[in-house]
């Protein structure tokens, strides 16, 4: 009954709206993504991971400096971390090849392609990053880009999964068993994101059926209100894999998605009633735990790092923690200086701009998914 409840409501939001506006983008000054770029961005538009020995760059890194340099009207930069991703990640072509997702030094001393294999979390942020781009900088071009590398997501990281229907894979490989079961990880589809492309490319039906497996996926992913790292689907039913039956570093960013979501996105309450155990754990330890266990409801006794910290901000002030939220906003890192932002290391860093760029109402989400920043002039695209 929820499920056709929820697909009814979730369809009819999709489909009955649609928009043309186009952003005109004026710079805004954000001293934390300059920050950030300073330590982490080279000058050739790749994202640098300091702390891996092959100074490694991953393709969920490209997909964030792409949205991070959008929300910050930086697109000198947004540029420069298109090419390079599509010139080094994508064979020179984000329209027939989807991003390997590590590029770095090899043992040989080379740099190159690591591991060809992709991931369709970046993948999924950098068809976002440059639908939303084509409304702001009114350059079709990028939405072409953004449609072409969609039809790439759909033919190869997507399979119908029992129990939850036309499903986005973490991969492109190494994620269907052969047994037939499939491992998923939910902090790849953020609801917003599968929104948009529903909305956007009503054309092709499959979006639309992908957005209700996502959220489908989300509403049965939790246990004792803790979000998994990852989850197997067999049969139409769910369990997590072997040996990996924690929430911590991939989870954290569920819970920032939804935190971020839409209030009038019809499921989003739903989503967030999901977490009332997580609220209690919050106020305890003022603070977020390293990970949490779904399945027992074992809690971790260290805090995580500081990006959890910050991660958690806008999902206690959306559990109506308003006083610690505006505790955990105050430990994300501001600063412009980037030998701070190299200490403070690159996912904390990711999570951090992601949290504080929403907390600072830098960006919204509307219920289409659409990327909106408060107080900017809207136009139209010729």
């Amino acid at each position: 009954m929820l499920a056709r409840i929820f697909q009814a409501m979730a369809l009819s939001v999709l489909l009955a709206f649609g928009t043309t506006a186009c952003d005109a983008a004026t710079a805004r000054d954000w001293p934390a993504w300059q920050g950030f770029k300073a330590a982490f961005l080279s000058a050739d538009g790749r994202v640098i991971d300091h702390s891996e020995a092959d100074l490694r760059t991953v393709s969920e890194g490209q997909s964030y400096a792409l949205f991070f340099a959008l929300v910050a009207h930086d697109k000198t930069a947004f540029d420069k971390v298109l090419n390079w991703t599509e010139n080094n990640l994508s064979q020179g072509d984000l329209s027939r090849h989807l991003p390997a997702w590590v590029w770095g030094k090899q043992e040989d001393g080379s740099w190159g392609v690591i591991d060809s294999n992709s991931a369709s979390d970046a993948d999924l942020w950098i068809a976002y990053a440059l639908l939303e781009a084509s409304r702001q900088w009114c350059q079709p071009e990028y939405a072409r880009k953004a449609r072409a590398l969609g039809d790439q997501i759909l033919a190869q990281e997507s399979m119908h999964v029992q129990g939850l229907g036309l499903s986005i894979l973490p991969g492109k490989r190494g994620f269907v068993q052969g047994d037939g079961s499939v491992k998923l990880n939910p902090s790849y589809v953020p609801p917003f994101m599968m929104a948009r492309f529903a909305n956007a490319w009503a054309d092709d039906p499959r979006w639309a059926e992908v957005y209700l497996a996502s959220q489908q996926l989300l509403l049965d992913s939790p246990g004792n209100g803790f979000y998994p790292d990852w989850v197997i689907y067999q049969h139409g039913q769910k369990s997590l894999p072997e040996g990996e039956p924690r929430g911590d570093y991939d989870a954290i960013r569920t819970y920032l998605w939804i935190a971020m979501s839409s209030e009038q996105d019809p499921m989003t309450a739903a989503l967030l009633r999901q977490l009332a155990p997580l609220s209690a754990v919050l106020i305890k330890r003022q603070g977020m735990p390293e990970w949490l266990e779904p399945a027992t409801g074992q809690i971790a006794a260290q805090a995580g790092p500081a990006g959890f910290q910050a991660a958690v901000a806008p999902l206690a002030r959306s559990l109506g923690l308003d006083k610690l939220a505006d505790s955990l906003a105050q430990r994300n890192l501001r600063s412009n200086k980037p030998e701070e932002w190299r200490q403070y290391g690159y996912y904390n860093g990711v999570l951090s701009l992601f949290a504080q760029g929403y907390t600072d109402q830098r960006y919204r989400f509307n219920s289409l998914g659409e990327l909106h920043q408060p107080g900017k002039e809207v136009k139209h695209c010729g």
